[in-house]
């Protein structure tokens, strides 16, 4: 539930940065939106729509994998908090890893 309301905050904060940055790359190129909205093709406006809805699933998927790895990483580090013998058993490997390559 967490997840989702964070996804939900970080989603309408986006939004906010977008409209703003937009409005002022308007403001400074001195673009009458409704005159703007008023040119604009049916055509175009559904591509626009669809790199919107592009860019979304983009930034959805972007951030599931950012979650999963960040999950990963927690679990390495629980399961050497909970193994503290691992460190020591996997150098005793690369030990004995070395060791044949020098004899080879």
């Amino acid at each position: 539930m967490d997840g989702k309301m964070n996804r939900e905050q970080l989603q309408g904060l986006s939004g906010q940065l977008m409209e703003l940055f937009v409005a002022d790359l308007f403001t400074k190129n001195k673009v009458n939106v409704n005159e703007a909205k008023s040119r604009m093709t049916d055509e175009q406006r559904e591509r626009l729509k669809q790199t919107v809805e592009q860019l979304k699933v983009q930034v959805e998927d972007f951030l599931a994998t950012k979650n999963v790895q960040t999950v990963t990483a927690d679990e390495e580090e629980t399961v050497k908090q909970v193994h503290p013998l691992r460190d020591v058993i996997i150098q005793m490997r690369q030990k004995k890893e070395s060791n044949k390559n020098k004899e080879e």
